[in-house]
């Protein structure tokens, strides 16, 4: 009886032994890959979807360009009744930045409303500027920003891709042009010699703008090459502004191609920006 309670006793001391030493390797196996590669792998993905983030712009990103773009932008003329005097003859930067004011902040346009409305942005350019008759795309940007509360960058780009890219994110371009190269016949011929554009779509190799210095300008339709020719800002001369309408003095064809020597650049309305209202004329 001692002698086989010896041997039960020697065999589960033998069988306890080897499930030690079977078992606790296997418990160190599985928590070095719990604790070595599963977090590793979950590190990563946060990391990943960290610089995602970071990566993200604040502008639409378009992958392919839409076969065509029509943003309905409200329209009425530079001359709402049809007075061409001053101040409507030269008003044509501002009608256009209060289109896209109206369009941004979805607010109704006519041509009572337009009346008013360039009447009190003269008066502002007029206190801030000391002018409003040419306004260069610098000036324009000022006045889209702190006067009517818009969103906006001049780009330097003015190539067809790049301005149906704007409008397929939702962009508004202005266009400031040497309007004579517009060809428009619709235009007091021979035309003004500078004129702003909104550039509100594209189809095909034809953008579609509203031109206020025309009552039938609304969804008007421009060859693109010649558009984009035709866009000039003013151009600088011995360090000034060249500005057509205070040069009284010089012939209309020397004032055309001192136009065409202007940047070529497009001011990009993007949304509305960090004003709400429009300034009063005193601000």
């Amino acid at each position: 009886m001692k002698q086989n309670s010896g041997r039960i006793l020697f065999f589960l001391c033998l069988a306890l032994s080897m499930a030690g030493c079977t078992a606790q390797p296997v418990d160190v196996v599985v928590q070095k890959k719990t604790a070595v590669e599963q977090p590793e792998a979950l590190v990563d993905e946060k990391v990943m979807v960290a610089e995602d983030k970071v990566m993200v712009t604040e502008d639409p990103v378009v992958d392919e360009l839409p076969t065509k773009v029509n943003l309905n932008v409200a329209f009425a003329t530079q001359a709402p009744n049809s007075d061409w005097g001053l101040p409507y003859q030269e008003a044509c930067e501002e009608a256009a930045l209060i289109q896209a004011r109206k369009y941004f902040y979805n607010e109704k346009l006519d041509k009572a409303i337009m009346d008013v409305e360039i009447k009190k942005v003269v008066e502002w350019e007029t206190a801030h500027f000391n002018l409003y008759t040419d306004t260069a795309l610098s000036e324009v940007k000022i006045m889209a920003d702190e006067y009517f509360g818009l969103d906006v960058e001049i780009s330097e780009d003015v190539s067809v891709e790049n301005i149906k890219k704007q409008l397929a994110r939702g962009f508004l371009v202005i266009a400031p042009t040497a309007g004579r190269e517009l060809g428009n016949p619709n235009f007091k011929q021979p035309g003004p010699i500078y004129h702003f554009v909104v550039i509100r779509g594209y189809k095909g190799d034809n953008f579609i703008v509203n031109d206020v210095g025309t009552r039938k300008g609304e969804g008007y339709v421009y060859a693109a090459d010649v558009l984009t020719n035709a866009i000039h800002d003013l151009a600088v001369i011995d360090g000034q502004i060249f500005r057509p309408y205070e040069e009284v003095a010089l012939e209309d064809s020397v004032k055309q191609a001192r136009m065409l020597t202007g940047a070529p650049r497009v001011l990009i309305v993007k949304d509305k920006g960090d004003g709400f209202k429009i300034a009063d004329p005193d601000d």
